[in-house]
């Protein structure tokens, strides 16, 4: 009975097999020699994939599998949160998962935010920063994106010091001031017609940020365009990018998400360019009284760059780009 059965095993896959190789012509036997190699190969990463999950990650918090390559990406959806908090009521407050070619590990309770954020900051410092980010930021020189080194606190330090700080902002207050009410008096003038308050905010919020950084509201023909540039960074950097997930996909950039990211950063570039080769022309035509002695009463935050590029050879001007990129954000 026994010998019946394997030889009525055998002669059934024997025919399913001569089924499968009858073809007519050459393109049909190489397509069908792809797929027959093809098929044992995935299942092999696929046991490959969740016996490795398993061993290595005795030590992991439990999660959802995958597939191979892309991971979990195909199942999580649009809305993130929704998903992320029907895992968390299945798995427990802190859950992993795998996105791509990259492992995450979600918190999604108060107290351990806390614990992230604050007693294991330094742990949880550094990051992985989006391709999208490192075509805004100059290669990662900033302070927002930069890993958590030397270079990262010394810019944070600066840009605290010289721009956030309570004497700047004091120093600013009357110009704030005075931008508010120029933006409400444009309003009243326009009453009974219909007004963009977006745009005249963003406007509002630009004239005060630029006297800051630079001194002058008066940007002339600089901001063409600017307000667009910036709402379509801001889209760029949360859009989501294959090519963050699965970095081999990178060189190809299926999305066009880097490409889209640099022209903006040329857009930012040509205005950076041209006020800070304005700044440095004028001061190299800068005369002893009055020119001089406004600089010495109050500097703005590109005289403070220029005078710390000119005594540090390690700070460049690229330098001045990135922190000027993360004022306007």
């Amino acid at each position: 009975m026994k010998s019946y059965s394997k030889d009525n095993i055998y002669f059934t896959i024997n025919n399913c097999w001569s089924w499968w190789w009858e073809v007519d012509n050459e393109r049909d036997e190489l397509a069908r020699t792809i797929l027959t190699i093809s098929v044992p190969v995935l299942v092999l990463l696929w046991f490959k994939w969740t016996t490795s999950f398993t061993r290595k990650g005795t030590n992991w918090p439990p999660g959802p599998y995958g597939l191979p390559v892309v991971g979990y990406l195909p199942f999580l959806g649009h809305n993130l949160h929704e998903r992320f908090t029907e895992m968390a009521h299945k798995y427990g407050p802190i859950f992993s998962l795998r996105l791509g070619s990259k492992f995450h590990v979600v918190v999604n309770s108060m107290d351990l935010a806390k614990v992230v954020a604050r007693e294991l900051d330094q742990t949880f410092a550094n990051r992985s920063p989006p391709i999208t980010a490192q075509t805004i930021t100059y290669g990662l020189i900033d302070v927002v994106w930069s890993n958590n080194n030397a270079h990262w606190r010394n810019m944070r330090k600066l840009l605290v010091s010289q721009v956030m700080s309570n004497a700047n902002l004091n120093a600013c207050q009357g110009f704030r001031t005075n931008e508010v009410r120029k933006a409400v008096s444009n309003v009243y003038s326009k009453m009974g017609t219909p007004v963009d308050i977006n745009e005249i905010a963003f406007d509002t919020e630009l004239n005060v940020v630029t006297s800051m950084l630079w001194g002058c509201s008066d940007s002339g023909d600089y901001f063409h365009g600017f307000r667009e540039v910036e709402f379509k960074i801001i889209e760029l950097l949360g859009a989501p990018n294959i090519s963050d997930f699965i970095p081999m996909l990178s060189w190809f950039d299926l999305q066009g998400r880097k490409r889209e990211m640099q022209k903006q950063n040329e857009h930012l570039d040509r205005i950076f360019d041209s006020i800070i080769e304005e700044r440095i022309e004028r001061n190299s035509r800068k005369m002893k009284g009055e020119v001089e002695e406004d600089l010495i009463r109050k500097k703005d935050f590109l005289q403070i760059m220029l005078e710390l590029k000119d005594a540090s050879p390690s700070f460049e001007i690229v330098h001045i780009k990135a922190l000027l990129s993360v004022s306007f954000s």
